[in-house]
């Protein structure tokens, strides 16, 4: 999956830290919203075979990977195949959706978990 990183929030983080659960809310709702966006980008792109692909697609609950909270947006085991589209096979070339996806709005993604951290922080 491909990665958001956010400079300038170091006064953000501070805040959440110091409202403990609320915060840690606040930083869920900010991802998961970030999530939909980069969803709704990769199911616009995603290759119209059967429409299963494009109902496969999620965005994950928050995990915590490596200290950091996440979420993955991609195919679920009903789109299983949408790797072998995405990145091709030794008998069909690539054809690209996820990736493509996010590059588009990922900026998009960061303003949306900026914007919602700063809602509900009251700023």
């Amino acid at each position: 999956m491909a990665e958001i990183k956010l400079e300038g929030m170091d006064e953000l983080l501070n805040r959440l830290e110091q409202l403990g659960k609320k915060g840690a809310q606040i930083e869920n709702n900010a991802l998961k919203k970030a999530g939909e966006i980069v969803k709704e980008s990769i199911e616009s792109r995603a290759p119209k075979r059967t429409g299963k692909l494009k109902e496969s697609i999620k965005v994950s609950k928050i995990k915590t990977k490596e200290g950091q909270k996440i979420v993955e947006v991609g195919p679920d085991g009903d789109g299983f195949y949408g790797k072998f589209l995405e990145f091709g096979t030794t008998k069909m070339a690539a054809q690209p959706f996820m990736g493509p996806g996010f590059e588009a709005v990922k900026d998009e993604a960061a303003e949306a978990i900026k914007e919602e951290i700063k809602k509900g922080l009251g700023l």
